[in-house]
């Protein structure tokens, strides 16, 4: 009896719960859209107690350039899973278009993942299987695009951020065939003001993996003085996401969200925690006056 396997397909990049305030990380268009410089820096702990679950730590950073409708961005990221270490590191170019309602932005991104692959980390009954008994190290290139319309209150975006679908494992015959996913990426948000000091924002993402069904996520953020943001989501057949951000000054908001597992996972794996810090400044503003202006929904 001959057995034969042609091609593996599974899920590669980290989800993120709180998507919606870090665009970049999904859509190269959204690069300088805010107007200003910001910084963004998050830490994922997903599945805690279960060994070898993924953690995550992402650095996005984009401006505006002045006098100009360009955006640039640069996103850094490190993916931790089993014994796979995935670092990664993509820059942006975003040409912002005026229209008469908002504006339309397209952009562009290049990079590399440098993926490490640690088997020698593996507990294994027998050491007799030299693919398990090694330290293998791919270098990849890539790049991907997305256009994002905007206005002071609305948002939606398209994006592949990663076109071309590598190979992994190349110099292993028996796995050779492994390949990395296309993702496409839909977004959309809009503000609507409650109050005088109340704002909500009901938002989704429409997630496509080439060769896996489709996936969502819908949130709602409660906006309370333009200080505090209280949020909640649901991501299909996976989790409930409790959310919040507080605005700690002029520069800087710190945001947590918490992922309750509610597919079979749950047996074997508490949540996830999500932490985030954004700092934001206005580059060409006078010296004295570079808090940004009005408060970050998307």
């Amino acid at each position: 009896m001959a057995l034969n396997c042609h091609w593996i397909n599974a899920q590669q990049k980290p989800v993120v719960s709180q998507y919606m305030f870090n665009g970049l990380v999904l859509n190269p268009a959204y690069a300088g859209t805010n107007g200003y410089f910001s910084a963004t820096g998050m830490l994922r702990n997903q599945w805690v107690n279960l060994d070898g679950a993924p953690r995550v730590s992402t650095l996005a950073i984009h401006s505006n350039v002045k006098n100009k409708n360009i955006g640039l961005g640069m996103v850094v990221t490190n993916d931790k899973i089993g014994v796979h270490d995935d670092l990664g590191a993509y820059f942006s170019y975003a040409y912002h278009l005026k229209l008469p309602v908002g504006k339309l932005s397209m952009g562009l991104q290049a990079g590399f993942n440098n993926l490490t692959s640690n088997f020698n980390e593996l507990n294994l009954s027998t050491a007799s299987d030299p693919i398990l008994n090694d330290q293998i190290t791919r270098f990849k290139i890539n790049f991907g695009t997305g256009i994002y319309y905007f206005t002071e209150n609305f948002y939606a975006g398209l994006s592949i951020p990663y076109i071309i679908k590598n190979r992994n494992f190349k110099q292993l015959d028996v796995i050779r065939n492994i390949e990395e996913s296309r993702y496409y990426y839909f977004t959309i948000g809009k503000v609507l003001e409650l109050s005088e000091n109340l704002k909500i924002k009901p938002s989704g993402l429409l997630r496509i993996e080439e060769g896996m069904p489709v996936a969502y996520d819908i949130s709602a953020n409660l906006f309370i003085d333009d200080a505090i943001n209280v949020g909640v989501s649901y991501r299909e057949g996976d989790s409930v996401i409790g959310m919040f951000e507080i605005q700690l000054s002029d520069f800087l908001r710190f945001g947590y969200a918490y992922d309750y597992v509610i597919s079979e996972l749950s047996n074997y794996a508490q949540g996830t925690h999500e932490v985030m810090v954004n700092y934001r400044l206005n580059l060409f503003a006078p010296k004295h006056h570079r808090m940004c202006p009005g408060p970050a929904y998307f």
